[in-house]
């Protein structure tokens, strides 16, 4: 997400595996690599890896691992409208059905 990052604080979300992703996945890729946003965020429609480096205040700047983790704790985010419903579903996403169900 441009500026920011997804949320570790529901459905079995952790701080230090999203860390760890963004590094290995996104920051490894050459700086000039367009990011797309997966909200709306305010007109804004892509970022690049060099400027997430750079001016995530969650992630860039050089963060540490801790220094993210801490910055996600003291979030206090919201519940999320219809949470109870979207997680089971997110959960279930990708299984298959017995072929009864069908």
């Amino acid at each position: 997400m441009i500026r920011g990052t997804g949320r570790t604080d529901f459905q079995q979300g952790s701080a230090k595996d999203l860390y760890e992703s963004i590094h290995k996945k996104v920051f490894s890729l050459p700086g000039e690599t367009k990011v797309y946003p997966a909200h709306d965020y305010k007109g804004v429609l892509f970022s690049t890896v060099d400027l997430e480096k750079k001016f995530n205040p969650r992630v860039g700047g050089g963060r540490k691992l801790d220094e993210f983790v801490q910055i996600m704790k003291d979030l206090k985010l919201a519940e999320p409208m219809k949470i109870h419903e979207a997680v089971p579903a997110n959960l279930a996403c990708g299984q298959m059905l017995p072929s009864h169900e069908f």
